[in-house]
């Protein structure tokens, strides 16, 4: 007849045995959901395990395909971990390739130990074993939804006999808990990848644009040496004009390539008409009111991220509808067109033109605050004269 001392002290090593591995895995779940890479992941659940009393070491190994088929110490824990110290371990058909680690990344299947000091598929690992008082372990594979293998994970106990066929049921919920989590942090590691890689590429067609603009910018200079440089100071003007309205950094991006480029349409205008020192004729005055058009149409041929073809199409507009070419009014016109209205108005007047010379700045002023509100907005001519006055800006 069984004494009912003993088989109440064996339900209760049962009863312990099945509590200790649900709260491994109601731990290691808890880690699933804030693990940020895979090592995060690993780590946290070998500090779950070995947090209970009785568990001295986990690691996870990965496999590795070299030579030796070698299982690399990737994550660990516990108060045994100079167990790992020098360790060698394979998924190979080796005798080092025959411990549960490897048996379990060459099969799939979860490996249980629990007299390891007198197995031998432990043989070479007994020295180590004895020296942290290891007694029985298992090991769980980590598998990904494609069959993959991808880990196994080592549970030691200091304890025979600490692992029975009911937990290896749960743990079996544990090792496709954890592929899962392996596979989760991959895809949001893929797409996170992804990210940087269309951002990298994004920056590379910005690039590629705004070396398009300064090309075509110096298209025109080198046509009109009596503007050389006009474009370019329109353009800092509105960066420091968009830049005092608090506009966000992408936006000001697209204004000063619009800004650059927005007289790009003078390459239809004849030579001697640009060069003219004096008043220009009823026809070649509508020759030159074609320029936001015809630039138009060159630049709209570009899939640019901002409005820069329109901006350069509208930079002659009056909020009135008394500017060109279309006579448009009020929010009709954008406000990058806005920005560049005056800020061409201001750096004009400036400098010289070969009709008349340099008006200079107080005249500048006076004729964007004249046309304001009625032609011009207010908001951007008020920036325009905030920037001068700060003395942060210098129109050269």
């Amino acid at each position: 007849m069984e004494n009912p001392g003993s088989a109440n002290d064996t339900l209760l090593h049962q009863v312990q045995r099945l509590n200790w591995t649900l709260n491994v895995i109601s731990r290691s779940n808890s880690v699933l959901v804030h693990a940020q890479d895979e090592w995060s992941l690993y780590k946290g659940v070998c500090e779950s395990i070995t947090s209970a009393e009785g568990f001295p070491l986990a690691w996870v190994g990965i496999p590795r395909l070299d030579e030796q088929k070698s299982i690399e110490v990737f994550a660990s824990a516990g108060s045994a971990t100079a167990y790992l110290d020098g360790i060698v371990v394979s998924w190979g058909t080796s005798s080092e390739g025959n411990g549960p680690s490897g048996r379990a990344i060459r099969t799939g299947e979860i490996q249980f130990n629990n007299n390891m000091l007198l197995s031998p598929q432990f043989l070479p690992w007994v020295e180590r074993a004895k020296k942290h008082n290891l007694q029985s372990s298992f090991a769980l594979p980590i598998t990904l939804s494609s069959g993959e293998i991808v880990a196994a994970l080592m549970v030691y106990s200091e304890f025979p006999d600490a692992f029975g066929d009911a937990e290896l049921k749960l743990l079996g919920q544990l090792s496709a808990d954890l592929g899962y989590g392996v596979e989760s942090l991959r895809t949001r590691a893929a797409y996170e990848q992804a990210l940087i890689e269309n951002q990298q590429r994004a920056q590379e067609v910005v690039t590629l644009l705004e070396n398009s603009v300064e090309l075509l910018a110096y298209t025109v200079e080198i046509r009109d040496p009596y503007t050389a440089g006009h474009e370019k100071r329109v353009s800092a003007l509105s960066v420091a004009i968009a830049k005092a309205m608090g506009l966000d950094e992408e936006r000001i991006r697209g204004l000063r390539l619009a800004a650059t480029v927005h007289d790009i349409g003078k390459i239809q205008v004849p030579a001697e008409i640009l060069v003219k020192p004096g008043p220009l004729s009823d026809i070649e005055k509508r020759l030159v009111k074609e320029h936001p058009t015809v630039g138009y149409n060159i630049l709209k041929q570009i899939d640019y991220p901002w409005p820069v073809a329109e901006a350069v199409w509208q930079h002659h507009e009056r909020l009135d509808g008394s500017g060109y070419p279309r006579g448009l009014l009020g929010n009709e016109i954008i406000l990058e067109a806005r920005i560049i209205a005056v800020a061409d108005i201001v750096e004009s007047m400036f400098s010289h033109r070969p009709y008349r010379p340099a008006l200079g700045l107080d005249a500048a002023f006076a004729e964007v605050q004249r046309l304001s509100p009625v032609q011009l907005d207010q908001n951007v001519v008020q920036a325009c004269l905030d920037v001068f006055k700060s003395e942060v800006f210098q129109l050269s």
